[in-house]
This record gives structure tokens, C-alpha cells and sequence, in this order.
């Protein structure tokens, strides 16, 4: 078989079936994936865009033209939404349809009054060229951190498709083509090669983009409470630890707050396990939304427990911090039906002391929040200066070690 304009065609067709079918198939197991669904109908659009461009010598040629470019813009539109969704990123829907509109304008225009196969091509081309690019600058300047990697592969992909056709676009037709577009000549021959090849490293580029986006889906998984939507416990200690070490280096102050929910049992002993789940949540928004302005890493310690890093805190900016967490605490109870659920806390503080570990920190804040408790709850309760698990009683509402 050579290699002629027929057989590359069938090649690429081929190709936009099974990269069609490939990505119908990974829908079926991953469901949970949204823009998937995006890339495999526009996937599927473009192999219905080849197949009436490919039989449009055995259809009525103008409709087949038309409606196989139009797939084509509808299938551009999809890859570009699925791009942006993918990055978390609102596209305005009218941007892409206004591209995609114009499009089809410039092949009605060159098709009918006017029929034009050289400049339908230079229509397309530069189509493919801002959307290409305009998908291209969406991955590298909307990637998170930790999906640049494939983000930028992608873009890079993205990007050469659109080069090779902004390089068709100053190409000559050969001049007894006509329309039929597999006698435009060697130079454009070239670039349906590339684009064949392009086309097999945008499939692979989208499965880079799809895994590494599972990968990230999966250790934010693994660090987050299922419940609450904090730290959980290993993150909280590993990110914990990460963030004493720096402060220890830049000789900041760091202090640690271990919050625990009162009378937590007797929430659900009364209302039910699903209040003291909705208990626990708004807790956990109150915490959130109140530290949301100042460097922190709050998480969920485990049960009804809290803790909170302030870094940059004294020991006592830390119990000023632990008593208002408090008061925001009894000011927002919990909605449990029409029932306002009261909630109340108990607060250990502790600073860092300068050595040691974090299981120190915690252990010191630990034993203040035990004092705490003993106290009476419902107050904030302070270690001593030098870290040791000996704590300072303070009454409810005051700020002094």
C-alpha cells in the first residue's frame, strides 16, 4: 500500500474511529469523570465530521460539506469546554460557539456564492489555529500546580497542531484541484500527515491530562477528612510537622490549638448520629471561616477533635485566638431540623517551645485541654511557656498565659 492522499485518509479515519471507541470505552469504568464524557463526544463527532467529508463525492456535496465542517466546529466547541472544565475554569459558553459560528460563516460563504476549496481550507486552518491556541494558553495559565506537568505536555501538543496549520495556511494549492481536496498538491499532503500523527498525540495527551487529574482526585482523598472536608489526621501531622520545621528555621512563633466539641456524646445519644455529623460539619465551617484571613493548617484530629496551627502566634495572640474561636462556636449553633443544636468548646493551647516534635505540641496542647475540661469546659486553657505538659488554667473568655 503507498503512501498516497486515499490511504492517509483511510488511515486517519480509522484512527478517529478507534480513539473514538478507546475513549467510549474508559467512560464505561470511569463514570465519575465529567469532561470525559465532553472529549469522547467530540471524539466521536470528529470521525462523523471525516466520514461525510470522505463520502461527500456518494452524498449531495454541498449539504455533506456543511454538515461535516459544522461536526467539526461542534466537536472543536467540546474539546475546548472539556479543556476548560478540566481546569476548573468557567468558559463562557458564547466564546467558543462565536468562533465556531464565524467558522461556519467562512465555509457557507466559500462553498456557495463563492466555492473556493483553497480559501475553505485557509478558513479551516486558521480555525484550527485559535482553537488549538486558545486551548493551548488555557493549560498553561489556568493549570493547578500540581497537574502542570500534564497540562503542559498537553499544551504542547495543543500547540503544534496549531502551528503545522498556521503553516497550511501560506501553502499553495495545486491549481487544478478544484474541489477536490486529495489533489491540493504535495505541500498540503505534508501537513494531513502531521495532522494524523497529531491526532494520535492529542489522544495520548488527553489520557496524560485525565490520569494525572485521578492521581491529584486521590491524594487530596487521602489527606481529607470524608466528613468534614479538612486535613485528616495524617495530613494534619505531616504538613504539621513540615510547618513547625519552617518556622523553627525562619525563628517564627508557632502555637497549636486542639479544640475539643462539649458533651459531643450526649448530641448523639439525643439527636442522632446524623446530627452529630452535622454537629462536627458546622463546626468545622465555623473553624474554617474564621482563621480563612490568616496563615494556618486547621484539620480534624479525629472524633470531636480539632486542631488548629497558627504560625506567627504568640502564646498569648494563640488563647485571644481560642477564646474568639469560641465565641464564634456559641454563636452559630447547629440546625438540626428546626432544633438549634448549642455547641460549646474546650481549647488547649500550646506554643512551640523551640525543640522537640510536633507529637510534643500536641501532647503539651493535649494536657491543656484536659485541664480544660476538668475546669469546667467551655474555656481555653493555656500551656506553660516552656512547652511542658503542665498547663495554666485561664478563665473562660480570658487571654493570658
Amino acid at each position: 500500500m503507498s503512501l498516497d492522499f486515499p490511504t492517509v485518509a483511510i488511515i486517519g479515519y480509522l484512527l478517529c474511529v478507534g480513539i473514538a471507541i478507546g475513549f467510549s470505552l474508559m467512560l464505561v469504568v470511569l463514570r465519575g469523570q465529567p469532561v470525559l464524557r465532553l472529549w469522547t463526544l467530540s471524539l466521536w463527532l470528529l470521525a462523523v465530521s471525516v466520514t461525510l467529508l470522505g463520502l461527500r463525492a456518494q452524498l449531495p456535496q454541498v449539504p455533506a460539506i456543511l454538515l461535516g465542517n459544522a461536526t467539526i466546529a461542534a466537536s472543536g466547541v467540546l474539546m475546548l469546554c472539556g479543556v476548560a472544565r478540566h481546569l476548573d475554569y468557567r468558559l463562557p459558553l458564547w466564546q467558543p460557539l462565536a468562533l465556531a459560528a464565524l467558522f461556519m460563516a467562512g465555509i457557507a460563504v466559500f462553498l456557495i456564492p463563492f466555492p473556493s476549496l483553497a480559501i475553505r481550507l485557509d478558513v479551516f486552518s486558521l480555525f484550527a489555529v485559535l482553537l488549538n491556541g486558545w486551548m493551548a494558553w488555557l493549560l498553561l495559565r489556568r493549570a493547578s500546580d500540581a497537574q502542570r506537568t500534564s497540562c503542559r505536555l498537553a499544551a504542547a501538543v495543543f500547540a503544534t497542531e496549531g502551528a503545522v496549520y498556521l503553516v497550511r495556511l501560506f501553502l499553495p494549492v495545486a491549481p487544478d484541484a478544484g474541489e477536490d481536496i486529495l489533489r491540493t498538491g504535495s505541500p498540503m499532503f505534508l501537513t494531513y500527515i502531521a495532522g494524523v500523527m497529531l491526532e494520535l498525540a492529542r489522544c495520548f495527551a488527553l489520557v496524560l491530562l485525565l490520569v494525572e487529574r485521578m492521581l491529584v482526585d486521590l491524594r487530596r482523598l487521602a489527606r481529607t477528612d470524608g466528613l468534614t472536608g479538612l486535613l485528616n489526621r495524617s495530613a494534619v501531622l505531616a504538613d504539621g510537622s513540615a510547618l513547625q520545621a519552617a518556622c523553627r528555621q525562619q525563628q517564627r512563633p508557632l502555637a497549636l490549638l486542639l479544640l475539643d466539641v462539649d458533651h459531643f456524646k450526649q448530641v448523639n445519644d439525643r439527636w442522632g448520629h446524623l446530627a452529630g455529623d452535622r454537629v462536627l460539619r458546622n463546626v468545622a465551617g465555623v473553624l474554617a471561616t474564621a482563621v480563612a484571613d490568616r496563615p494556618h493548617l486547621l484539620g480534624r484530629y479525629g472524633g470531636e477533635e480539632f486542631v488548629l496551627l497558627l504560625p506567627d502566634a504568640t502564646p498569648q495572640q494563640a488563647l485571644a485566638w481560642a477564646n474568639r474561636l469560641r465565641d464564634r462556636l456559641q454563636a452559630a449553633p447547629a440546625s438540626v431540623g428546626s432544633t438549634a443544636v448549642p455547641v460549646t468548646a474546650s481549647i488547649g493551647v500550646a506554643a512551640d517551645p523551640g525543640q522537640g516534635d510536633l507529637a510534643g505540641l500536641l501532647a503539651a496542647a493535649d494536657a491543656a485541654l484536659y485541664q480544660a475540661k476538668a475546669e469546667g469546659r467551655d474555656r481555653a486553657v493555656g500551656a506553660r511557656a516552656d512547652g511542658e505538659a503542665c498547663p495554666v488554667a485561664v478563665a473562660a473568655g480570658a487571654a493570658s498565659v
